[in-house]
């Protein structure tokens, strides 16, 4: 696989489009979970590898307001093997993305009434957290297409620079950082000395015992005033699986 990975890329690369049509993202009976994932790119894998074709997308959690997506539902039974805290995985349907699970994994989904009564400052917290970035995530992308560049929209900066449409393509996912350890995920490390105690390159696994590999990385933050420090997309080619987890500092 090819890896690109210069200090920025402040003009949007090869095979990429940014900023998607949610009926071009999730399949036809899922468009509510862009309720809850905004799409930040779309990319054509075959610019990366040329065994792959299609095309993946790059999302975007609301939640967390704090803390981890998915955490606040782990006790319902929501959760499987590719639908977990600061786990999310999908199949692919005609280029389309079906969750590998039930939507309410995500705590503010509408089916939810009874985490919200539960819950009522969590919910409101969200709620409002919810608002704000949509809210931000639009005005990002009504700005990228009138300029062709990404910047956030901070009340506090009158002039932002330019922000990277993606931190990196393809290679080999940096291991070093907490996603690895944050939450248990089945996974395959590989170590420079044949240990196990310095990793240098992890590849999640599917429940085949599939490798993942790397298709991108970016900061959620990049797109919306705020998100993951580091938004981290696989994929596995033999079923058509694409899984994201999440780095927060």
């Amino acid at each position: 696989m090819t890896q690109n990975s210069p200090s920025e890329y402040t003009q949007v690369p090869q095979g990429m489009s940014p900023f998607p049509a949610a009926e071009d993202v999730f399949a036809p009976d899922q468009l509510e979970l862009a309720a809850h994932l905004h799409p930040l790119f779309s990319l054509d894998i075959a610019t990366l590898n040329p065994d792959w074709s299609g095309v993946l997308h790059m999302l975007s959690p609301l939640e967390p307001y704090e803390g981890f997506v998915g955490q606040h539902t782990e006790q319902t039974g929501l959760h499987g093997d590719l639908l977990k805290t600061n786990w999310i995985g999908f199949t692919l349907e005609n280029g389309r993305y079906r969750l590998c699970g039930d939507p309410r994994y995500f705590f503010l989904h509408r089916d939810n009434g009874a985490l919200h009564t539960q819950f009522p400052e969590l919910t409101a917290e969200l709620q409002q957290h919810y608002a704000e970035q949509h809210q931000s995530y639009a005005a990002t992308a009504e700005a990228y297409r009138a300029s062709g560049t990404l910047r956030r929209l901070e009340t506090y900066i009158r002039d932002p620079e330019p922000e990277a449409f993606v931190s990196q393509l393809g290679g080999d996912a940096d291991g070093g950082d907490n996603w690895v350890q944050s939450v248990p995920f089945p996974k395959e490390v590989i170590s420079v000395d044949g240990s196990r105690r310095s990793p240098s390159t992890v590849y999640p696994l599917s429940p085949a015992g599939r490798r993942f590999l790397h298709v991108a990385s970016v900061p959620g933050w990049h797109y919306r005033t705020q998100g993951a420090d580091m938004i981290v997309m696989f994929y596995e080619p033999v079923e058509g699986l694409v899984l994201f987890t999440f780095d927060f500092s």
